[in-house]
């Protein structure tokens, strides 16, 4: 029998939580295939991780229903937000070319997407460590010693996939993608993030922000747009159509693999279409 019971509510801390824990935690898997941007567990759901000690979220603004959770949950369970202490980016700042929406909806806010970031991943490892060793305490030096190997391996997939991406001109590094998931990405990587269809999935393309989205992959000379698994890919075909730029695969945006097998996915694709 595990030592301690984790519950997560984002497929990839789900990876992150079994990588950390192996034999010594349970995880149980509360959003399985579902959209973290939309997903609401529901009293059943909860009820499958009935004596769960911590609940792991992504955090930043993504899970509007925390404050419920909390409140249901009671004192006894912690409901880590493994976001809340790493380094954000905001929606409207200088690292992306927003032509989904002249006015950037959501300017300010907080950009949710840090798990596209393999440094954020590192940190993450360290502090969900730390957490479980809070909880676990005699089981603590397996956390950590997990995390370094972890943390280990994120740094080398990094310097794997910049050597990766040095088969792309710094000229065509521009990322056009359906929706503003990738700006923690293209920071890393040393892309310019480009979202054609707006700042999440929910929010519609109107003829005039495809009409500035045509003017800016023409201007900025954009080889591929890429769609995202699961999302509609109707108005970047439009796109497409107006402006000659081929419509990439699409990347894994949200994480339904690993953690590795979503920068791997993605950065295959990625080289792929712009090299």
């Amino acid at each position: 029998m595990a030592d301690l019971k984790v519950a997560t509510l984002h497929p990839l801390l789900t990876d992150l939580a079994k990588q950390l824990g192996g034999s010594h935690v349970q995880v149980v898997d509360l959003i399985g295939k579902g959209d973290p941007h939309t997903f609401n567990p529901s009293s059943s759901t909860l009820a499958k991780a009935k004596g769960a000690r911590i609940y792991l979220t992504a955090g930043k603004g993504l899970e509007p229903y925390l404050e419920k959770l909390r409140s249901s949950l009671g004192t006894q369970t912690h409901v880590y937000e493994v976001g809340r202490p790493l380094p954000s980016l905001t929606f409207g700042d200088d690292t992306a070319i927003y032509a989904c929406c002249p006015a950037h909806a959501g300017a300010g806010k907080i950009d949710p997407h840090w798990w596209h970031s393999t440094d954020a991943w590192r940190r993450a490892a360290q502090n969900v460590a730390n957490e479980f060793a809070k909880l676990d305490p005699q089981n603590a030096a397996h956390y950590k010693a997990n995390a370094k190997a972890f943390r280990a391996r994120m740094k080398t997939l990094a310097s794997q996939l910049k050597i990766s991406f040095s088969a792309i001109p710094s000229k065509q590094r521009n990322l056009a993608t359906a929706h503003a998931a990738f700006a923690y990405f293209c920071k890393e990587f040393r892309f310019k993030s480009i979202p054609v269809q707006g700042i999440s999935k929910e929010q519609a393309a109107t003829s005039k922000y495809l009409a500035v989205a045509i003017e800016t992959i023409k201007e900025k000379k954009v080889a591929a747009i890429f769609p995202e698994q699961r999302a509609n890919p109707k108005s970047l075909q439009a796109i497409s159509k107006a402006t000659g730029a081929k419509i990439g695969k699409p990347l894994i945006a949200d994480g339904s693999n690993s953690i590795e097998t979503m920068f791997r996915t993605n950065a295959a694709i990625i080289v792929e279409a712009l090299k």
